[in-house]
């Protein structure tokens, strides 16, 4: 018969070995995706996205503007609690790659991102 402590510990790894696999899996199912490609459709869907950034606010830490890439321009929010812990160093003009959710927010669609990194154009 297995103990108590034994069944606890087999317990414990199976549901951190659980959240790691979940965690693979959500990122995995993440594909690029044009903006003009994202539709009505897509709300609740998972994307990454690359374009130039302009109109970046910041209004009570929550970060706000428009990601264009040449198929089309989509609003991008961060919210405070998201962006509280991450170094997000994008601004006007910078080309970015944007990881997060699609969301329709008063008949307009935006992404709700998760992650917001700078990178280098080509």
């Amino acid at each position: 018969m297995i103990s108590d402590k034994k069944l606890a510990r087999v317990s414990f790894l199976a549901a951190i070995i659980g959240i790691i696999m979940i965690f693979i899996a959500g990122q995995a199912s993440v594909q690029a995706t044009q903006i003009g490609q994202i539709t009505d459709r897509d709300d609740g869907k998972h994307v990454l996205v690359n374009g130039t950034v302009s109109g970046f606010r910041i209004t009570n830490g929550n970060i706000f503007f428009k990601l264009g890439d040449g198929t089309g321009n989509i609003t991008v929010v961060m919210f405070e609690r998201a962006s509280r812990s991450k170094n997000i160093a994008v601004g006007d003009g910078d080309s970015a790659e944007v990881r997060g959710q699609i969301n329709v927010y008063k008949s307009e669609l935006e992404i709700i991102a998760s992650s917001i990194v700078k990178v280098e154009s080509v």
